[in-house]
């Protein structure tokens, strides 16, 4: 597979749904790590990714204008022992106390199902970050329906080590903007990243479609020391 730039990648459809992207810097020393939200109607559209100790959260930027929040509001990044989820609903917290009760990823995925908020049928995905040492090991999984009517469920997940510097993979929920949103297919995309976190931040929210675009979430943190940097754009702010 040849990567593609992650900008031309983020930006090939203009309503992606939520995304996950996660590799390694182009000089090997870091994880690259993010996360943004999208929106098509004003209550979509009414949310903020804020700082959650270690992980981040998604919050509604006016309260009082919003609704269905267990489907929108919810904890998409938590950071645990030398480990980072990331996912774009309730599943991130369930897969973090499952794994902290010793369970492996593909035993916690395992119990969950799409998102149910039909005809759309939202996919789950999520992403496992793991670092020991300098080593980098990355899991991404989805979750979907596998018709039309909300029948089957499907659920795979890609396991990648020894990652090529400079490259990344990015999956995101919905195929394309439509009526309802068709899930996300195939394997995630290998993308190439480089340059600084400002540099992939700019690149990332540059490209993500202007009016759709919500929050974006982007870490990286050093294979050596573990130490990391955030930056969060919200549109809102």
């Amino acid at each position: 597979m040849k990567a593609i730039t992650l900008g031309s990648a983020v930006g090939r459809v203009s309503y992606p749904g939520s995304g996950v992207i996660a590799g390694k810097s182009a000089d090997g020393q870091s994880a690259i790590l993010a996360y943004f939200i999208m929106g098509r109607s004003p209550i979509t559209k009414n949310r903020l990714i804020v700082e959650d100790g270690g992980g981040v959260r998604i919050v509604p930027h006016i309260k009082e204008a919003m609704r269905n929040e267990s489907l929108l509001v919810y904890s998409p990044v938590i950071a645990f022992e030398n480990k980072v989820l990331i996912g774009n609903g309730l599943q991130t917290e369930y897969l973090y106390e499952a794994m902290l009760a010793g369970k492996s990823m593909e035993e916690a995925v395992a119990v969950f199902g799409y998102t149910p908020d039909a005809p759309n049928f939202t996919p789950r995905i999520t992403a496992l970050a793991s670092m020991d040492g300098e080593s980098f090991k990355l899991k991404i999984s989805i979750v979907k329906s596998m018709d039309h009517v909300g029948a089957g469920t499907g659920r795979f997940i890609f396991d990648y080590d020894n990652i090529p510097n400079g490259t990344g993979y990015y999956m995101h929920t919905y195929a394309c903007d439509a009526n309802p949103l068709p899930a996300y297919t195939g394997e995630p995309i290998q993308v190439s990243v480089n340059g600084s976190i400002f540099d992939i931040v700019a690149d990332i929210w540059e490209n993500l479609n202007a009016e759709n675009k919500v929050s974006l979430w982007v870490r990286m943190i050093d294979l050596k020391s573990h130490k990391g940097m955030s930056r969060i754009i919200n549109k809102n702010r």
